[in-house]
């Protein structure tokens, strides 16, 4: 029992991530606490769960741990709660925080690209085109504590430039390309 909250807390840590574990020298030692796939199954809907839970219009730590657990483990579903709450919430976030989040959902789309439903497909490209398109069309607002400059972008027109990127990058990914 002890050994099962040990390595579901290790889990947890590390997103996870069996390579982020390998790479500061834990794997062997999370190996050794025998974890069955299913309970890996379960922490890994928990992880997602409450990352979705964890989603905020004020930041996007949340996404970017979503956007690492679909990479690694070629999961669609940090893809699929990130889409419902940009589709819910993000209209209402600052401009920094919609780029963020769009081109963390791009990752997401190139990651999994290929093992999409078509349906999912079309309807993440449609709900990060119109959070793109958004970013372009109005002026630029940025909640307190959010610094372009800590992003590598100077002003409007370098966000703008960022986001007509991710517009492309949609049009390569509706086109089959990456």
């Amino acid at each position: 029992m002890e050994e099962e909250r040990d390595a579901k807390r290790m889990f947890m840590t590390y997103g996870g991530s069996m390579i982020r574990m390998y790479r500061e020298g834990r794997y062997e030692a999370y190996k050794a606490l025998s974890a069955s796939p299913e309970e890996e199954a379960q922490w890994l809907e928990a992880l997602i769960e409450g990352l979705a839970g964890e989603l905020s219009i004020r930041e996007w730590e949340a996404v970017a741990r979503l956007e690492e657990v679909a990479k690694e483990r070629k999961d669609i579903r940090p893809l699929d709660r990130a889409i419902k709450f940009a589709a819910r919430h993000l209209m209402s976030a600052d401009s920094l925080v919609k780029l963020m989040y769009a081109e963390r959902i791009v990752a997401m789309l190139q990651a999994l690209q290929g093992n999409l439903p078509v349906a999912t497909l079309h309807e993440s490209l449609r709900t990060v085109k119109i959070v793109l398109d958004d970013i372009v069309e109005k002026p630029l607002v940025l909640d307190a504590g959010h610094d372009l400059a800590a992003h590598g972008l100077k002003d409007k027109r370098a966000l703008n430039r960022r986001a007509e990127q991710g517009i492309e990058a949609l049009k390569r990914l509706l086109d089959g390309g990456s």
